[in-house]
């Protein structure tokens, strides 16, 4: 069966969750029976556009460059790149399409897939579909809409196109929605990976039909959990994944402030801007704080949540999943996650949930966490003994696969 994975980006030029995501599951998707490849999009341009056949880590990946006149907004009608993908799905014998994100490609990718007689599916790894700046996260003075009105996004919208005027962007929204909602219509079954992006996306967009749930689940197989560090030595708080503003990493510094050297402070992860390190860096030293970056970290190295006692992941987005949340959880260490999306489904044990956002909530926890060995430790005997993994999500999917092929 060959299937392929249809994603926004691919290794090498760019890993984010998503990316991990598919890779992973193009993997395990294997053992299922299926013959997995990769069609990802790029945020470069090549005039005409382009296709470059690549492999990465044994996958096939086909990755579509846009001509420079398909930029991204509100409208993602790609009349060069679209007729090349249909090509591909043709050149490749493409018999299932699963699509984990469009932004890159086009708005058309599932019917385009459809109309070719193909079995077709999506997974909705974020809010995009509900909201063109991804996240949310409204600018200063707008409040994101509390159900599938999209009036208010026009303002939140505005300064970023200030080409077109208030019914300009309301049009093009209007017009966005319709489409992503024929895309919806046209594919064999629709998955999100959490309860949380499942009823955010019932609640934010007309979508009325079934929404499956389908946990991503740890990517790699996990060591032992990992045994507590003595009581006599201090202890070490972290956070890992990209090293971003928007995962909360100042709020955890700032936080940590004050606790002198009973405690070190460890950031893990890939950071896209190494100037935003340097200022964690700084901003640690002026309040006192050990802290330690340790990098980038790969599957193929020691998981950086094993040399932490307590995971810390005060997130400022709207979660989808929290795969950090699972591997922490997995090597044996307690995790602290704001209340954002999908972290409270995997904290429910073993975690801390922080009702309100903001510093002062967060050191309050902490405190009380690093004061109390006793409660870290009832934390920690309340983590679960077995996780999802991506090799239960491949089986789901296959099956997926298997009734969307039935019924098409």
């Amino acid at each position: 069966m060959k299937t392929a994975l249809v994603v926004q980006n691919f290794p090498p030029e760019f890993l984010g969750g998503t990316e991990q995501v598919v890779a992973a599951l193009a993997k395990a998707l294997k053992k299922q029976g299926a013959e997995p490849c990769i069609i990802c999009g790029s945020e470069d341009y090549a005039e005409g556009g382009a296709l470059h056949s690549e492999s990465y880590e044994d996958l096939e990946v086909h990755r579509l460059l846009r001509d420079p006149k398909e930029q991204y907004g509100l409208d993602l009608t790609h009349a060069i790149t679209a007729p090349r993908f249909t090509d591909l799905l043709l050149d490749l014998g493409v018999e299932v399409l699963h699509l984990h994100h469009w932004w890159t490609l086009g708005h058309d990718l599932v019917r385009r897939a459809r109309a070719l007689g193909l079995v077709t599916g999506i997974t909705l790894h974020d809010l995009w579909t509900s909201c063109p700046r991804f996240f949310r996260r409204p600018i200063h003075g707008v409040r994101c809409p509390q159900n599938h009105d999209h009036q208010a996004c026009v303002d939140c919208l505005l300064p970023q196109i200030p080409q077109l005027s208030h019914e300009g962007v309301w049009e093009r929204l209007q017009y966005r929605d319709q489409q992503l909602m024929s895309e919806f219509r046209a594919a064999g079954f629709i998955a999100a990976p959490s309860e949380a992006t499942r009823n955010a996306i019932l609640r934010h967009t007309d979508w009325e039909g079934e929404l499956a749930v389908v946990p991503h689940g740890l990517l790699y197989p996990v060591q032992e959990p990992v045994r507590p560090r003595g009581p006599d030595d201090p202890i070490r708080v972290g956070s890992f994944g990209n090293l971003v503003p928007e995962k909360g990493y100042d709020q955890v510094l700032e936080a940590v402030a004050g606790f002198g050297e009973e405690l070190e402070l460890r950031f893990s992860g890939h950071a896209p801007d190494p100037a935003y390190v340097e200022r964690l860096m700084n901003r640690a030293k002026e309040i006192g704080v050990h802290l330690l970056w340790t990098g980038p970290y790969g599957p193929e190295d020691p998981h950086p949540a094993r040399e932490l006692d307590l995971a810390v992941f005060p997130s400022l987005c709207q979660e989808s999943y929290g795969l950090v949340v699972d591997e922490a959880l997995a090597h044996g260490v307690p995790v602290v996650v704001s209340s954002r999306g999908a972290l409270p489904e995997r904290a429910a044990r073993g975690g801390v949930i922080l009702r309100s956002g903001g510093i002062g909530p967060l050191r309050v926890a902490l405190s009380r966490l690093l004061r109390s060995r006793r409660e870290l430790a009832s934390l920690r005997e309340d983590i679960p003994q077995s996780f999802p993994s991506i090799d239960d999500a491949a089986e789901q999917y296959f099956k997926l696969y298997e009734l969307a092929g039935r019924d098409s």
